[in-house]
């Protein structure tokens, strides 16, 4: 009995040696813990997905944020990191860190800035702890994440309205011309951006037989000749002789007075082989005004929105004149003119891109020189007849364009008119700067684009 005991117990210790049923429950631990790892790998790098796309949405918005300051002022690099730290949380703050994702971390680099090449560089990276793929060793405990963007600095822009203002732009044309000219304004310069506006200015040039640049300044333009005959003092048309399609500055050549006075409101013009007397050759009441950051308003004397909203019209069509005086309003050489917060650019200076609107209704059909008529010398008059101010405005926008200003044209309600046509298109630096408005609605809708074409440019460049 008691062998048989002794027996039975050896026998039970050798089939529990020899018994592998348990083993897989080691293996099955190992395995799972694998399992695990490999679903929730997916969860891990999910996160660190979601914090990628958080950070980069964040530098995205901070550098369209930078972009849209520049567009207005000038920033030094102190600023731009000043900008950026201020609006953290709004660009990146999804919590008290920084990050989307809970445990994460995130560090913004300073930004980097080069002032040659007008960029702004902003890098973030973030470090994603994992809950799954870290465990037992099998992975990292955190996965770092990181993003750039870039941003360039803007340019700043000379634009200078052009405005036919003559008598066949009476009633609902010139209405149609001030809003327009005002909604060009007003985009390239937003209202709730004029204060800080460092980047835009704008000149507005109204012509019809000439310009009117005020008294003072007529002056010193035409060497005193406005004031020694029979002229309107504020008058001022074009040159003659080797300066007559260049940018030299008045004091190397001046230029012509208004036509010689014939009475009020009323000058003498040149028609065939007979001297006439007409109102439609003075210049507009409107007078020019140089470059300026400040957009103004319609009560505002002296600047853009009010001489916009002042504009009359009179007169008849030297177009020449306008072209020639919105080029010196934006030629560094003409600087000594204006007051020196208006004084252009230099043409060398690539941070700036020069523009002129230029506007008609008509034909240009106007211009000036010296003529000897019945025996009478003027030595300055008004002449009408031909293709010569439409010739001599042509060659002035090539020469304007050679110097660097980008022209655009628009033509107002010219129908068939072949000349106004021509001065439209071949003014225009490229086809698709040459514009047609048929009615007064389509004249504001192209001021509108035209300005944001400028601005869509200089945003980008």
């Amino acid at each position: 009995m008691t062998g048989w005991t002794f027996n039975a117990k050896i026998a039970r210790m050798r089939a529990f040696a020899e018994d592998r049923a348990g083993a897989i429950l080691p293996l099955f631990a190992v395995v799972l813990v694998f399992v695990i790892v490999a679903a929730g790998a997916g969860i891990d790098f999910a996160r660190a997905v979601n914090q990628r796309q958080s950070l980069a949405r964040g530098l995205d918005a901070a550098m369209l944020a930078v972009a849209r300051e520049l567009s207005i002022r000038n920033m030094s690099e102190g600023e731009i990191r000043t900008f950026l730290d201020e609006n953290y949380t709004a660009y990146f703050g999804a919590n008290g860190e920084g990050s989307s994702v809970a445990g994460a971390t995130v560090t913004i680099e300073e930004p980097q800035i080069n002032t040659q090449t007008r960029q702004i560089a902003v890098a973030a990276s973030a470090s994603v702890p994992t809950f799954f793929i870290g465990l037992g060793g099998l992975g990292p405990e955190k996965l770092d994440v990181s993003v750039n963007a870039q941003a360039v600095y803007p340019k700043s822009v000379e634009a200078a309205l052009v405005l036919d203002v003559t008598g066949s732009m009476g009633g609902s044309k010139i209405q149609a011309l001030r809003q327009a000219a005002a909604t060009f304004v007003n985009t390239l310069v937003p209202p709730d951006s004029v204060d800080v506006n460092e980047k835009v200015r704008i000149a507005v040039v109204p012509y019809a037989s000439g310009v009117n640049i005020g008294s003072t300044r007529a002056t010193k333009a035409t060497g005193g000749w406005n004031a020694s005959r029979s002229s309107f003092t504020y008058c001022v048309t074009e040159r003659g002789g080797a300066q007559a399609y260049t940018d030299d500055s008045y004091t190397t050549a001046v230029v012509g007075p208004g036509t010689v006075r014939s009475g009020y409101k009323r000058g003498y013009y040149r028609s065939g082989s007979t001297v006439r007397s007409s109102s439609g050759f003075v210049c507009p009441n409107s007078e020019l005004v140089p470059l300026t950051l400040d957009p103004g308003s319609a009560t505002k004397s002296g600047t853009p929105l009010y001489t916009i909203a002042n504009l009359n019209a009179s007169g008849n069509t030297a177009g020449q004149t306008g072209v020639a005086w919105g080029w010196y309003t934006l030629s560094s050489r003409w600087a000594g003119l204006w007051p020196s917060e208006s004084r252009p650019a230099s043409e060398s200076d690539e941070r700036v891109l020069k523009y002129m609107l230029l506007m008609t209704d008509g034909e240009f059909n106007t211009y000036f020189q010296p003529a000897r008529v019945d025996g009478v010398n003027y030595d300055w008059l008004a002449h009408t007849g031909g293709s010569e101010s439409t010739d001599r405005a042509i060659r002035l926008c090539e020469e304007a364009k050679d110097s660097g200003i980008k022209i655009i044209t628009v033509g107002f309600q010219i129908g068939g008119n072949s000349n106004a046509k021509k001065v439209m298109e071949e003014c225009a630096s490229t086809p698709s700067d040459y514009y047609l408005a048929d009615d007064d609605a389509e004249l504001i809708e192209r001021f509108s684009a035209i300005a944001n074409q400028i601005k869509t440019t200089y945003l980008a460049r």
